[in-house]
């Protein structure tokens, strides 16, 4: 209690309050603090010595000598002294009130920015981790006054804005070549970012190069789905479903600039949105993997490379293949589809280009999905590890797939 009492009461007298209000001239928020500690502590160690001189009237040996005193003399004094503590609190808390305005000041010095000239100069040669620069090799940047909002639809994933056009609009990467008779088929994908941001990819199937994939991504992108185990050999109570990416579709999976993947996370999850309930039985039988030997002969006909931006990629063994081939059959799906947003040659080894984004417009918006901010927790430390699960949702919100009746090029 006597600690308590007077560590309450030494911010009271109006001329350490007059020396905090003199902190307003510091221009530094290191100088705010080191002023601040060394006046609390002059304050408190004065408080400390002012109360070890004991008033000898309310002292209680003095008291105790003095038993057959009138108590109604202290009566007065024990209530000044009541009041007094009561004001010394008030006080104490205006004054912490006012310290910590005054730490936290907008007026306060802001923060500088702590990237320096040599880390620039690495990151332009790329040679930060050889000459020991570690915050040019993280990619750290420590000012926020030299990132673009986050929230702005033009702000890519290194925190700088994105190429813009004359009327203000996102420029993608050119269109990928494809020639006349390549595109059998279009699937149009209307995805939102969030709550407020919507827009349409418009994609071409090469159902001529990879015919067997392209049907398989197809059965993928219909209402009734891709079904891989038939309905019949489920047993007696079970419930399954088609695996279909219009139920349950998601970005799931971002490198910035590079590429960005798509899939259903949980065949159980989407089924039980697409029913309106919470959560399944457990009697759910999820679509396991295709058959990798459906997609062989695709090998033989389709070359094409991944040599481009805006180029459709699967698994050579076919959908369900994409991940780390760990997954459970309920997730096997989750990366189902990767669309590049950069040259990538080393997809090729086990990836098969089955089609291509068609128009600028929908380079635009691949250029602004590939950039979006992606959950790194913890690997976001490591050198070169900047890909993860979009920070917004990317929820697909409807998929049409037609047939192309007049080729590109066609006069009619």
């Amino acid at each position: 209690f006597f600690f308590s009492f007077h560590c309450s009461s030494f911010l009271s007298l109006k001329a350490k309050t007059n020396k905090l209000t003199a902190l307003s001239g510091i221009t530094t928020l290191k100088e705010r603090k080191m002023k601040l500690s060394t006046i609390l502590i002059l304050t408190f160690s004065g408080r400390l010595a002012d109360s070890l001189s004991f008033d000898h009237h309310h002292s209680p040996i003095n008291n105790a000598k003095k038993k057959t005193a009138d108590l109604s003399q202290h009566q007065e004094p024990i209530v000044a002294n009541r009041q007094g503590s009561s004001s010394h609190r008030r006080a104490f808390v205006a004054a912490c009130t006012s310290s910590l305005a005054l730490l936290h000041s907008s007026n306060a010095a802001h923060a500088v920015r702590a990237v320096g000239g040599s880390e620039i100069e690495c990151r332009a040669a790329g040679n930060c981790l050889e000459k020991g620069e570690l915050d040019g090799a993280l990619g750290w940047s420590w000012g926020a006054k030299d990132r673009c909002d986050t929230t702005d639809p033009t702000c890519g994933a290194s925190g700088k804005q994105m190429e813009l056009d004359e009327n203000g609009q996102l420029v993608g990467k050119p269109v990928p070549a494809t020639s006349a008779d390549q595109i059998t088929h279009i699937a149009l994908i209307r995805i939102d970012i969030g709550r407020d941001e919507s827009s349409v990819l418009r994609l071409g199937l090469y159902g001529n190069d990879a015919p067997a994939s392209v049907a398989q991504f197809i059965d993928f992108m219909s209402d009734t789905g891709l079904l891989t185990k038939p309905l019949s050999s489920d047993s007696i109570g079970a419930l399954t479903s088609p695996v279909a990416f219009v139920r349950g579709g998601v970005a799931t999976w971002i490198d910035p600039g590079t590429s960005i993947e798509f899939g259903v996370p949980s065949q159980a999850n989407a089924e039980a949105r697409s029913k309106g309930r919470a959560k399944l039985l457990d009697s759910f039988v999820p679509q396991p993997r295709p058959k990798s030997s459906l997609l062989e002969n695709d090998d033989s006909v389709n070359k094409k490379s991944h040599d481009a931006a805006g180029l459709l990629s699967i698994s050579k063994m076919g959908l369900g293949y994409g991940g780390t081939g760990f997954e459970t059959d309920d997730e096997c799906y989750e990366r189902a589809f990767l669309i590049t947003d950069a040259p990538t040659p080393k997809l090729n080894q086990n990836r098969r280009v089955i089609g291509q984004v068609l128009d600028a417009q929908s380079m635009a918006f691949l250029e602004r999905l590939s950039n979006l901010p992606s959950k790194r927790g913890i690997r976001g430390v490591i050198p070169g590890q900047t890909d993860g699960p979009p920070l917004p949702k990317v929820i697909v919100r409807d998929v049409t797939v037609a047939v192309v009746v007049n080729k590109p090029g066609d006069s009619a």
